[in-house]
């Protein structure tokens, strides 16, 4: 899933704690944060990135930065191959 914007990490963080069966409070604790910090976070509102990783790490994932431009090669091989 890409994620472009902090509204949608949001979500994606309320989502996948609800499918831990994590309350906030412990999400929160499971991050060494306060239930503020997670409340913050899936309102798509500002959080450390420092704390960001330790929720991300307490969900039991991890983030991956890609490139989100097309990349021009792959297109040409694609138009290629329907030719």
């Amino acid at each position: 899933m890409l994620i472009l914007n902090p509204s949608a990490l949001g979500e994606r963080m309320r989502t996948l704690r609800r499918a831990k069966g994590y309350s906030q409070q412990r999400l929160a604790e499971k991050a060494n944060c306060n239930r503020k910090t997670i409340i913050d976070l899936e309102a798509g509102e500002n959080v450390a990135v420092y704390t960001l990783f330790r929720v991300v790490s307490a969900l039991g994932m991890a983030l991956e930065i890609v490139d989100k431009r097309i990349d021009l090669k792959s297109l040409a091989d694609l138009v290629e191959h329907d030719e």
